[in-house]
């Protein structure tokens, strides 16, 4: 019996510590927060880099145009900045397209989920 009462509370024990390394400490998440740029520093022209060939216009009115050679999406969009998305309304279709952004210097990042990243400089 002692045997059985020794090896829970080694079983307890583990559980317990395992459990509060899971927790984290809150202060410390809280204090990594990532903080996302504004609408207003997303507005402007920006050019595709690598693999991307597309000039993104995001502007001021929320108008947003994508070309890529003959291809275009015309609609509007919106900024999350509290959670870093950038939501498309395409025009022609009915199209909704939400993006995570990140922007670092003049370089802008957009992820739809599963999806490639798409980063442009602006221009």
């Amino acid at each position: 019996m002692k045997k059985i009462v020794k090896v829970l509370s080694v079983v307890i024990t583990v559980m317990m510590v395992l459990c509060m390394a899971a927790c984290g400490n809150k202060e410390e998440e809280q204090a990594e927060e990532v903080v996302h740029a504004s609408a207003e520093e997303l507005v402007g022209k920006w050019k595709g880099t690598g693999g991307e060939i597309s000039i993104l216009t995001l502007g001021s009115d929320g108008s947003y145009k994508d070309v890529a050679g003959d291809l275009s999406i015309i609609g509007t969009y919106t900024v999350d900045s509290a959670n870093g998305t950038l939501t498309v309304n395409e025009k022609e279709y009915g199209m909704v397209f939400t993006y995570s952004y990140d922007l670092t210097d003049d370089t802008l990042t957009l992820q739809l989920s599963g999806g490639n990243p798409r980063t442009f400089v602006r221009k």
